[in-house]
C-alpha cells in the first residue's frame, strides 16, 4: 500500500506542494459543502442547506434551485469603493436558500480556470491578485467574507511600484471557504521565517497578509536587456503561505495585445472576413499569414 500511495504523490522539492482541491468539510448526513466539476473551465457546486447563504460579485451564478432568494446591497461607499478598486461589482450578491427543503447552487469563473478554495478559518486574511474572487459560502449566523481593496504590502516605494503585484490588491478576510478563480496549475509553498522567494509577478495568485513583498534586480545589463523579466523580480519572504499560478489573467492577456484584438474585431476590406481566408488572410491564416499562421 505504501508504493501505490507514493506512486500517487508527485515527488517535489521541499517545501512545494502540487495544489489539489481540498476534501471539502461535511454535514452530518455526509454531504460535502461544495464539489467542484470539470477540469479547465470548472463550477463549484453547493448543496445549500436551508437558511445558508453564497456570497459572490455579479455574473458569477450558473444555474441554481428553486427556492433560492436572490438579493444585493451595496455595505456601504468605503467597502463599495474598496470592492471596485479590488476588481469586484458594484454591488454584492447574496443567495439564500430560503425555501422549506435543500437546495443547490453553482458558480462559475468568468475565464476558463480552475477554481481555488481557501479555508479562511485557517487563513485568515489574504492579498489576492485583482478579479481573483469568485463566491464564498456563508454559514447560518456567521459573518460573509469581507472582500475590499488595499495597497501593494510592499515596504518600500520601489516595492510597490516595481513589484509586478498590482498598487491595489484585493483583500479577503474572515468568513467560511472563500473561491478563488485560477489559470493553468496551482502550486503552493510555506514560507518560514525569513525565508525568501523570488517569482515573477504574473505568477502571483494570492498570499497570507504576513508575507512580506519587495523587488530585486534581475542582473547586469545583459540580463536585464536580454532575459525577458524586465528589471526587477518580486520576491516574497516569510512566514506565510502563497498560491502561485502558471497562467494567470494578466500572462494571457499578453498573448493579445491590444492591436490583435482591434484587428480581429474590425472592418476587413479585402474581402477576407474576420475568421481568415481572403488574400491578407485576416487575422488567423490566409495566403500573408494574418498573425498567427499562414504561409
Amino acid at each position: 500500500s505504501s508504493s501505490s500511495s507514493s506512486s500517487s504523490s508527485p515527488t517535489m522539492l521541499v517545501g512545494f506542494e502540487l495544489w489539489v482541491p481540498p476534501t471539502p468539510d461535511l454535514y452530518d448526513d455526509g454531504l460535502p459543502l461544495y464539489e467542484i466539476v470539470g477540469t479547465d473551465a470548472q463550477y463549484v457546486q453547493f448543496p445549500l442547506r436551508v437558511g445558508r447563504s453564497i456570497m459572490c460579485f455579479s455574473g458569477a451564478m450558473a444555474y441554481m434551485s428553486d427556492g433560492i432568494k436572490m438579493s444585493t446591497k451595496l455595505a456601504g461607499l468605503m467597502k463599495t469603493f474598496g470592492r471596485l478598486a479590488g476588481g469586484g461589482s458594484l454591488f454584492q450578491i447574496t443567495y439564500t436558500n430560503e425555501g422549506p427543503q435543500d437546495g443547490y447552487i453553482a458558480m462559475t469563473p468568468d475565464y476558463p480556470g480552475v477554481i481555488v478554495p481557501i479555508n479562511m478559518s485557517r487563513s485568515g486574511r489574504i492579498l489576492a491578485l485583482r478579479d481573483s474572487f469568485l463566491c464564498s459560502t456563508v454559514a447560518v449566523g456567521s459573518p460573509e467574507t469581507d472582500v475590499g481593496a488595499g495597497f501593494n504590502p510592499a515596504q518600500s516605494i520601489s516595492g510597490k511600484c516595481c513589484s509586478g503585484v498590482d498598487f491595489i490588491v484585493q483583500t479577503i478576510e474572515n468568513g467560511e471557504w472563500a473561491f478563488l478563480m485560477a489559470m493553468g496549475t496551482v502550486v503552493t509553498k510555506n514560507l518560514a521565517p525569513g525565508e525568501s522567494i523570488l517569482v515573477d509577478g504574473d505568477a502571483i495568485l494570492c498570499f497570507e497578509s504576513s508575507v512580506v513583498i519587495d523587488i530585486k534586480w534581475v542582473g547586469n545589463a545583459a540580463a536585464i536587456c536580454c532575459g525577458g523579466e524586465g528589471l526587477f523580480n518580486t520576491t516574497m519572504t516569510g512566514p506565510g503561505k502563497i498560491w502561485l499560478q502558471s497562467m494567470g489573467i494578466d500572462k494571457m492577456r499578453k498573448l493579445f495585445p491590444p492591436n490583435v484584438v482591434k484587428n480581429s474585431s474590425g472592418d476587413n476590406t479585402d474581402g477576407g472576413g474576420d475568421d481568415g481566408g481572403g488574400d491578407d488572410g485576416g487575422d488567423f491564416g490566409g495566403d500573408d499569414g494574418g498573425d498567427f499562421g499562414g504561409e
